[in-house]
């Protein structure tokens, strides 16, 4: 799931609760003008300014200094459990004198899509820029962190029962990832909103 599904998922999801209130249609079309442009921005990047050498490799570097923190990271978690780590290029093993499984890090395993998708959506909905300011870096950060233990999950995976290695990678880590964005998305939602400041205000009326 990428960031536009996700982004017109959310919408899907909350529009016959709130959109239909005439009050609240500034901020819901304020969302969809936003989103729509960042979008337009992500796929311009991608497609058009990646085609600079100079931009491409920027990105490229920058990717791989974040690869190799996510396994150096991961690699010191692991080891918390006992374990012998090794690191070689983007691929963690863990190894004994017995054998040695390892996991390769490709760039679909760092968690753009996700990072990005949560940056996105947070950054576009809306709420005021105070709180974005502190909550897209905290989200993030726990994003990663959730990747990490990911990583190092698909390592033990990988030593101790590389038969369950598949679902593991493409099914169980990835709706985990997806369910913490959303749950950090109803939190924004329902605490730092516009949203959440009518529904206090229609409580306290009641």
């Amino acid at each position: 799931m990428n960031f536009p599904y996700f982004y017109f998922f959310c919408i899907k999801k909350f529009y016959s609760r709130f959109i239909l209130k005439t009050e609240q249609k500034k901020y819901w079309l304020r969302f969809l003008i936003s989103g729509t442009a960042l979008f337009i921005i992500v796929y311009l990047f991608y497609h058009v300014l990646r085609q600079f050498e100079f931009i491409d490799q920027i990105y490229v570097d920058v990717l791989n200094k974040f690869a190799q923190f996510l396994l150096f990271a991961s690699k010191k978690f692991t080891e918390l459990f006992g374990f012998e780590v090794t690191v070689y290029g983007k691929t963690i093993k863990i190894v004994d004198e017995f054998k040695a499984h390892g996991v390769y890090m490709d760039r679909g395993c760092m968690g753009r899509n996700v990072l990005l998708a949560f940056a996105g959506l947070i950054a576009v909905f809306p709420g005021k820029l105070k709180h974005k300011l502190w909550y897209i870096p905290m989200g993030l950060t726990v994003i990663t962190f959730v990747n990490i233990l990911r990583i190092s999950g698909l390592a033990i995976t990988a030593y101790c029962c590389p038969e369950y290695s598949d679902i593991n990678h493409y099914l169980v880590f990835k709706i985990v990832a997806w369910i913490i964005i959303f749950i950090l998305w109803m939190i924004w939602f329902n605490r730092f909103s516009p949203f959440a400041k009518k529904k206090k205000t229609e409580q306290n009326e009641n």
